[in-house]
C-alpha cells in the first residue's frame, strides 16, 4: 500500500479519491476496507496449492484433528488425574480467546461478502449456488477467506481445551461439542480442495453466528452475562435450516446445467453432517431451554460449538 497527500487528494493502493476536509465520505471508507479485505495483493493474487499453502497438506489435517482428538479423550479417561485452572485465569483466557474469534470472524463475514462481490461472474446469480465444474481454479479473494476460515477451526480447538481445565469439564465436554469441533476442519478442507459450491455461503452464515457466539462468551468471562443466551443456540439452529433451500438449488444446476457444480461429492458429506447437526441441536434446545429446564439452565455457560 502506498500513499500520496496533496491539498485533497489521497491515493490508497489503486483507489484514488477526493477527502472532504470536513469529513470521510463513505464512499472513501468502502474503498479502503474493500481494498484491504479484497484488493491487497496478498489476498487478490492468492492460491490454495495442496501441499504448499500453510495447513493444506493431508498431513496437517490429519495431525491437528488426531492430536485433538487423542487429548480430548485421555482428558476423559483421566480426568482425575488433570489439574484444574482457577475460575480467575479461565475468564482470562476464554476473554482474549473469545475477543479474537469474535473479531476474526466479523472480518471473515466482511471479507468473504466482498469477495463474494468482487468474484461473481456479472448478472450470473446462479454463480452464487453453483460453481460450475470447469471453475476449479483455487485463487483469489475468496479463497483467501476459506483458507482463514479453515485455519480458524483450528484455532477453535482451544475451546475444548478450556473446558478440560476447568472443574466443570464433565459436565460441559459433551459429543456435540467434541463432534462438531473434530468433523468441521475436515468437511472445511475437502470443500477447499474440490472448490465446493456454496462454500462462500456457508463460510458467511456461520461466521456471522460466531460473531454473536464469541461476543456471548467474551461478556460472559469479563463478568457481564448478555440476556442472548438463548439466541445464540436459535441462530445455530436457523443456521443449518438455512443451508437445505440454498443446497436445493445447488442440486437444481447440477442435474439441469451441462458442466453440474463442483463439489458434489463433499457436499453430500456436508448435507449429511449439517442432518446429524441439526437434529443434536435440536435435542440439546430441548434440554436447555424446554418448560421444565429452562430457568436453571440459563444460570449456565455451557460452550456446545
Amino acid at each position: 500500500m502506498h500513499s500520496l497527500r496533496r491539498k485533497d487528494v489521497y491515493l490508497t493502493g489503486n483507489f484514488i479519491y477526493r477527502l472532504n476536509p470536513e469529513k470521510f465520505t463513505m464512499e472513501a471508507l468502502y474503498s479502503s476496507v474493500h481494498y484491504w479485505l479484497v484488493g491487497h495483493p496478498t489476498i487478490s493474487k492468492f492460491e490454495w496449492k495442496q501441499g504448499h499453502t500453510f495447513g493444506s497438506s493431508l498431513l496437517f489435517l490429519a495431525l491437528s484433528v488426531s492430536i485433538y482428538l487423542s487429548l480430548t479423550l485421555l482428558s476423559l479417561r483421566f480426568a482425575s488425574h488433570l489439574p484444574t485452572l482457577s475460575a480467575t485465569i479461565l475468564h482470562r483466557i476464554t476473554a482474549v480467546h473469545s475477543l479474537i474469534l469474535c473479531l476474526l470472524s466479523l472480518i471473515m463475514v466482511a471479507g468473504c461478502s466482498l469477495s463474494v462481490l468482487h468474484q461473481m461472474p456479472r448478472h450470473d446469480w446462479k454463480w452464487v449456488f453453483c460453481f460450475p465444474t470447469n471453475h476449479i481454479h483455487t485463487r483469489g479473494p475468496l479463497f483467501f477467506w476459506f483458507q482463514v476460515c479453515f485455519l480458524s477451526k483450528i484455532l477453535e480447538f482451544i475451546d475444548t481445551l478450556l473446558i478440560i481445565f476447568s472443574s466443570s469439564r464433565s459436565r460441559r465436554l459433551s459429543f456435540l461439542h467434541v463432534y462438531h469441533h473434530a468433523m468441521v476442519p475436515v468437511l472445511g478442507y475437502l470443500a477447499i480442495y474440490t472448490s465446493q459450491s456454496m462454500l462462500h455461503i456457508v463460510v458467511i452464515t456461520n461466521a456471522s453466528v460466531h460473531v454473536l457466539m464469541y461476543a456471548y462468551y467474551f461478556l460472559c468471562a469479563i463478568g457481564k452475562k448478555p440476556w442472548w443466551k438463548r439466541l445464540v443456540t436459535n441462530c445455530q439452529i436457523v443456521q443449518f435450516i438455512f443451508g437445505f433451500p440454498c443446497s436445493a438449488m445447488m442440486l437444481y444446476y447440477h442435474f439441469t446445467t451441462k458442466l453440474g457444480c463442483s463439489g458434489f461429492g463433499p457436499w453430500c458429506a456436508c448435507i449429511a453432517f449439517d442432518v446429524s447437526l441439526l437434529a443434536l441441536f435440536l435435542d440439546f434446545h430441548s434440554n436447555n431451554y424446554g418448560k421444565n429446564n429452562r430457568k436453571g439452565h440459563d444460570n449456565k455457560l455451557e460452550k456446545q460449538t
